[in-house]
């Protein structure tokens, strides 16, 4: 589970978006490759697409691909950090696919990353009622809406996620996130505990049980955790954070 750094828990928490992507684009082949080389993928596609009469292929070299071509176009294009080409693929896509749920998926993943959250929400809600049935979705959706505050919806989708997949890492860390700034520490950590329970390897979930524990006056537990935490392959920034809190700890600060 990839993280972001940040000084807190509330800041510090796992976002579904990145959980998301690293959802959806575990579907795809694609492969991470130096700046300007196709990937494997993006070449088989357009050497796939049907040359138009004459010499010259068409102009458009997704014309004919599926949607869920597409949706890997547009994903081999974002692992090559092409993401405004991403954004075009899944335009076009939207526009010839609009009843497809993936699609709009796809693009609301890109749209909160990139902070334009109304569009994300728009996609998203188009999402669900076309698959209301989607943890995925109900999960970025509570992700969406809790950037507008709207924090017992977020909550609602979360536990709509869970009984859908009660194995959802993500809907258990974002509603961990979400009880932990409720200050219902006792379920905040309940969450938590869920989450490394089902993926002890990560290291995001040990981070903010430690604040929980620490929120819940069980200093040497959250102490524990932030050391184990400080094992695993973490990002810098992240271990930092953690490093900083430990010493903080360590001379009696809260």
């Amino acid at each position: 589970m990839k993280t972001r750094a940040g000084t807190h828990l509330r800041s510090a928490s796992v976002t579904l978006l990145l959980v998301t992507a690293l959802v959806v684009l575990q579907s795809a082949p694609t492969a991470r490759l130096q700046a300007g080389e196709p990937s494997e993928v993006m070449k088989q596609f357009l050497e796939s697409s049907p040359p138009a009469a004459g010499a010259h292929r068409q102009s458009d070299p997704h014309a004919s691909l599926s949607a869920e071509k597409m949706a890997q176009v547009a994903l081999a294009h974002l692992d090559e950090s092409r993401s405004q080409l991403a954004f075009e693929t899944l335009n076009a896509a939207i526009a010839r696919y609009p009843e497809n749920a993936m699609l709009l998926s796809i693009r609301a993943s890109l749209l909160l990353q990139s902070r334009r959250t109304s569009e994300a929400l728009a996609d998203l809600n188009r999402a669900l009622e076309i698959n209301p049935h989607d943890p995925v979705l109900l999960t970025n959706r509570a992700q969406a809406l809790r950037q507008f505050d709207r924090r017992e919806d977020a909550m609602h989708d979360l536990d709509q996620a869970l009984k859908l997949d009660p194995g959802f890492v993500a809907a258990f860390f974002n509603r961990g996130s979400l009880n932990f700034e409720a200050g219902r520490f006792d379920q905040a950590l309940a969450d938590f505990d869920r989450c490394i329970e089902l993926e002890p390897a990560a290291p995001a979930g040990y981070f903010n049980r430690a604040a929980t524990l620490d929120a819940l006056g069980e200093r040497q537990r959250a102490i524990a955790d932030l050391r184990h935490f400080l094992t695993l392959p973490a990002e810098p920034s992240w271990q930092q954070v953690a490093r900083d809190m430990l010493q903080q700890w360590d001379n009696g600060q809260s």
